[in-house]
């Protein structure tokens, strides 16, 4: 076999072998997480940054790990958990990351209880949250923002309608209504601090950040 086979076949093999290395690093995270977070829905996704792999490994830092995973909470609402770990780095017999941001997001569908089997949930493309429902055979269309309080999320109305005309979204009985959604963020992964609460197409999102993140 000439040299430049085998140099070939080393620039093609090679790669292929740290992907697979790579891949079963991320299964085997997967499985970790999966066996601790008991309200996972089924094993999280994990992808590690950074290539060559196996150079990493070696080094025991990688530039950003990211995990993906569908839980369900105790009041039984679906959510989708986003988390990107920056700089991860072997310490002291464990892992530790500089930085990690992440994202919560409850579907519309899992977040209407209570509302009626008529009411809809929606984004109205400016960040709020959209809710449609029928009083007495009459549409009645709120606008809310969503906001965070140390670790409390409420919906204040901002907009309202009633059959078609605006209505005071102040007005006591839409703001009793909306009174009573607050949530009650639960501890986070990892320490994770609640930042802010989004709302798009996806659902209503939480926003989380955390620094000095100690893994294992």
């Amino acid at each position: 076999m000439s040299l430049s086979l085998v140099t070939a076949l080393l620039l093609v093999g090679l790669p292929v072998a740290d992907r697979v290395c790579a891949a079963l690093a991320e299964q085997r995270i997967a499985e970790r997480i999966a066996a601790r977070q008991h309200t996972l829905s089924g094993t999280p996704q994990v992808t590690i940054g950074g290539f060559p792999f196996l150079l990493n490994a070696a080094r025991g830092a990688f530039p950003t790990v990211e995990v993906q995973a569908d839980a369900t909470t105790e009041e039984g609402r679906s959510v989708r958990a986003t988390v990107e770990l920056r700089d991860v780095a072997e310490r002291d017999g464990g892992y530790e990351a500089a930085s990690a941001d992440a994202v919560f997001t409850a579907p519309f569908d899992s977040l209407g209880e209570g509302l009626g089997p008529d009411a809809t949930l929606s984004a109205d493309g400016a960040g709020r949250l959209r809710v449609e429902a029928e009083i007495l055979g009459l549409p009645l269309t709120v606008v809310a923002e969503p906001r965070l309080t140390g670790r409390t999320i409420s919906l204040v109305p901002v907009a309202a309608s009633f059959a078609g005309r605006p209505v005071d979204p102040s007005g006591p009985r839409i703001s009793a209504a909306f009174a009573d959604r607050k949530v009650e963020v639960p501890e986070l992964p990892a320490g994770l601090t609640p930042t802010r609460v989004s709302v798009d197409d996806a659902g209503v999102t939480l926003h989380a950040r955390g620094d000095d993140i100690r893994l294992t």
